[in-house]
C-alpha cells in the first residue's frame, strides 16, 4: 500500500543523494537509495500570483530509511528547485 503525502522535509547531504531527513520531527536515517528518476510536476495547481509557472519537473529518490527505533520504510522524497518534500510512504 502507498500512502500519498506533500509533507515538507529536512533533508542532510543531499550531493548527490540524501543520507537522513527529519519527516514529522522524527529523524530517519537512509540505509539505501533503491531508485532515482524525474517525474512532471502538477505545474498548474502552483502557478504564482504573477502568472509565472514553477519547474515542470522534480528529481524523485526512492529510499530505505529507519527512524532511531523501529522498522525500515520505503519512502519517495522530492526535490523542487530548493526544497525537499515527501511524496509517498510504502507500506
Amino acid at each position: 500500500m502507498v500512502r500519498r503525502h506533500d509533507d515538507p522535509l529536512e533533508v542532510a547531504g543531499a550531493d548527490p543523494t540524501p543520507r537522513s531527513f527529519v519527516w514529522r520531527g522524527r529523524r530517519y536515517t537512509v540505509c539505501a537509495v533503491l531508485d532515482a528518476w524525474q517525474e512532471r510536476r502538477a505545474w498548474w495547481r502552483e502557478v504564482g500570483e504573477d502568472g509565472a509557472a514553477t519547474a515542470t519537473e522534480r528529481r524523485v529518490w526512492r529510499v530505505e530509511a529507519r527512524p532511531p527505533s523501529g522498522p525500515v520504510g520505503v519512502f519517495d522524497l522530492g526535490r523542487d528547485d530548493d526544497h525537499w518534500l515527501l511524496l509517498r510512504a510504502h507500506d
